[in-house]
């Protein structure tokens, strides 16, 4: 499954989600765009050179999300993968509660930057003869989503939606477009944003079939199969990482 010689950009390369790829798709041998918004300090290990650039953008509107594709294309010489793994949500909420504001922060950090950024590499790929490119969801856009991350739920599904779209319409080009759906992997997400307690994570573990969270090196192993040559008739996929939760 080699991908050195690769040209990749990881957005949302400081996130934990990130933590495991960043090193593997690196000492794959791919030439590696790091993307960051104010977390500078989980890139720290990672040194530029002529393989890795680290990009620091705060992507809030679609000319920022087109700046940082075509910044990476001029320092890489193109790009022959984009991997999203940027995402937040404005604070959890029961859905009784929600505003306008969290509705527009969570679709526009979740579904509108995801979006703007595949267009943009879809240009560039357009050029090259080819591409993939993976947009993450998440496993419960299928159930209904969190009652207090509704927005967030939303805007993952309609992530889904788009990579079916993409695929169907950028097949003729050779471009894969697929999607990742995680489930509970371990992660500060859980703890820090959406403010769940030790007893509260653990009570959700119970549910899972397997009895344990994920772990970032299980999303990063799936991506890598999916940049893989054993991909290669994969697209419009969306698949779910989730130790069975919810069958």
């Amino acid at each position: 499954m080699t991908i050195k010689g690769k040209r990749i950009l990881v957005v949302g390369a400081s996130s934990d989600m990130a933590f495991s790829l960043n090193g593997m798709l690196i000492k794959g041998g791919a030439s590696v765009g790091l993307h960051y918004n104010k977390n500078a300090s989980a890139l720290k290990e990672y040194e530029e050179n002529s393989r890795i650039k680290k990009f620091q953008k705060n992507l809030d509107s679609s000319p920022l999300c087109y700046d940082l594709v075509d910044e990476f294309v001029a320092w890489a010489g193109g790009i022959d993968c984009l991997i999203q793994l940027s995402g937040d949500i404005l604070e959890p909420v029961h859905w009784e509660k929600l505003s306008e504001k969290h509705w527009h922060y969570d679709l526009n950090a979740n579904l509108l930057v995801p979006f703007f950024l595949a267009q943009r590499a879809i240009k560039h790929m357009n050029d090259e003869g080819g591409g993939r490119i993976i947009l993450m969801s998440t496993a419960s856009a299928s159930h209904g989503g969190g009652s207090t991350s509704l927005a967030y739920g939303v805007s993952k599904a309609g992530v889904e939606c788009m990579v079916k779209g993409l695929a169907r319409d950028c097949a003729k080009y050779n471009i894969l477009v697929n999607s990742i759906a995680p489930g509970f992997i371990k992660t500060k997400f859980h703890t820090k944003r959406m403010l769940r307690t030790e007893a509260q994570l653990e009570e959700r573990v119970n549910i899972i079939p397997l009895k344990r969270a994920g772990t970032t090196e299980e999303i990063a192993g799936t991506i890598l199969f999916l940049l893989s040559e054993y991909s290669a008739y994969i697209t419009g996929q969306v698949i779910t990482v989730s130790g069975g939760d919810w069958l």
